[in-house]
């Protein structure tokens, strides 16, 4: 049976993925990690320091030595760490986002990005500039930080957390061709937002589905 391998900071989104794996790719065995300290720290630094990106590529070496062919992060904060990775392992590395940001530069070129920690921001659209360049697209970005909504979460205050995102997601609505929500909790906004023609794209169910392709890839 392949063996796959999936890097969380928040133990949060640890059921949603066993949910999507389970469905999406039920003769695939999953191995998680979970480590929520990483997260704490790489927000009070600002990003990754050297001693995380030590800690993740261990995690890389561990999911290589459990016998696992492809290694992805749920949390794109540390996206670029996983990337930089691939040099130590066999295996493929691969981030949550992919999927998203290329769907989203195909939609573009007017490219909304909310999030609500900075350290989740700064990493998102970097990518997706570093992705537009390979692609030659030509891409507006447009960048918008709510980082009350997350304040609001960490102190449990659900409601207004999705009431801070929603609101963030109608004005972008009206000014891009493509919204992307750069944070897997941020989807919880979307129930009760009216439809609208521009589409919202949130990592989780593209992010299994590539991971899927991917190990289809592998076992051809």
């Amino acid at each position: 049976m392949t063996k796959a391998a999936i890097f969380h900071t928040s133990a949060a989104t640890l059921s949603l993925f066993q949910n999507l794996t389970a469905s999406a790719m039920p003769g695939v065995e999953i191995v998680h990690f979970v480590e929520e300290s990483m997260i704490r720290e790489v927000m009070k630094n600002g990003g990754p320091t050297p001693e995380i990106n030590a800690r993740i590529a261990g995690y890389v070496q561990a999911a290589e030595k459990a016998g696992c062919a492809i290694f992805m992060t749920a949390c794109s904060s540390i996206g670029g760490s996983v990337e930089q990775c691939q040099f130590l392992t066999r295996m493929r590395v691969t981030r949550i986002d992919e999927a998203m940001i290329e769907e989203a530069i195909r939609k573009g070129p007017r490219i909304a990005v909310l999030a609500t920690v900075e350290t989740t921001l700064r990493p998102t659209l970097d990518y997706l500039q570093r992705r537009a360049r390979a692609a030659g697209a030509d891409v507006d970005v447009r960048p918008t930080l709510m980082a009350d909504a997350f304040k609001a979460l960490l102190a449990g205050d659900n409601e207004t957390h999705d009431r801070i995102v929603a609101a963030g997601l109608r004005d972008a609505l009206g000014n891009a061709d493509v919204v992307v929500l750069a944070q897997a909790s941020m989807a919880r906004a979307l129930a009760g937002m009216p439809p609208s023609d521009v589409p919202v794209l949130t990592s989780p169910e593209r992010g299994i589905q590539r991971l899927k392709e991917r190990i289809e890839q592998l076992q051809c």
